[in-house]
């Protein structure tokens, strides 16, 4: 581990935004600027870190090179002390951030794709789509497709709506409860894989959402026609470190924080 990833960089929150009840997204920016940072790719994550309460690992949900150099933008579920610690900060609040680390999403933008996110999943998935969006050749489909147990959960809803007026990108929400006024599907991303696969002719995939959910989307892609290993799931584990050396996130013989997060389903 070298100095530059096991010392945090000191940072300031310098916007605070809701996203559902329990998840907002944080604007950081560090007191010195970070060319790796800068560079991140879609699917790599940083550590978070708040004085007093320890440190956590969260994906970039907006890159830099997306919005503005020197910021690092993170979406956080409160969840437990150190989540909790952080929605207590408000704008102009210290913390630190170490990172990026792991290896991100494989990028391929001439061809069809289809992201499938459940609930928070979507925060990792959104950058990838934000630069599959802004760097396919013309005429290039995508599908999207998000899941929520309940539509007030839904988060990153400026974002899907920008993302349903795009041409050629064809979005399905779905709620398994849904309300009243909910326009979406009711059901499970699963039950409309298969639409959404063919309305992008998809050849690859991005995967992300709560572990129960990863399996069951990998299995129904390949069972219509997509490769494992143009399959591609972001998976989470508790990581202390994220360099491979404190053994947290160590799984069948990989590293989850060094090898990953993001996986082929071949390989999983």
């Amino acid at each position: 581990m070298t100095v530059a990833e096991s010392i945090p960089r000191a940072a300031r929150i310098v916007t605070i935004r809701p996203e559902s009840p329990d998840t907002r997204t944080f604007v950081v920016v560090p007191d010195r600027p970070s060319a790796a940072l800068d560079a991140a790719r879609p699917g790599q994550f940083v550590m978070l870190s708040v004085l007093g309460h320890g440190e956590a690992a969260f994906t970039l949900s907006m890159l830099p090179a997306s919005a503005s150099h020197g910021t690092v933008t993170l979406t956080v579920r409160r969840v437990g002390e150190l989540t909790g610690a952080l929605f207590d900060l408000a704008v102009g609040a210290r913390v630190g951030i170490r990172g990026p680390f792991g290896h991100g999403f494989p990028e391929d933008p001439a061809r069809p794709a289809i992201y499938v996110a459940g609930g928070c999943g979507l925060s990792p998935l959104k950058a990838a789509i934000d630069r599959h969006v802004a760097t396919r050749p013309s005429g290039t489909p995508i599908a999207i497709v998000y899941g929520v147990r309940d539509p007030a959960w839904r988060i990153h809803r400026d974002a899907l709506a920008a993302w349903a007026h795009l041409p050629e990108v064809h979005l399905i929400e779905c709620a398994e409860q849904a309300c009243a006024d909910w326009q979406g599907r009711v059901g499970s991303v699963v039950d409309v894989l298969a639409e959404a696969v063919a309305l992008a002719g998809a050849r690859r995939a991005a995967v992300c959402g709560p572990p129960v959910m990863l399996p069951a989307v990998a299995r129904r892609l390949c069972h219509l026609g997509l490769d494992a290993g143009d399959i591609h799931v972001a998976l989470e584990r508790y990581m202390k470190c994220g360099t491979g050396h404190c053994g947290h996130c160590y799984v069948n013989q990989r590293y989850v924080c060094t090898d990953g997060p993001v996986f082929s389903f071949a390989e999983l």
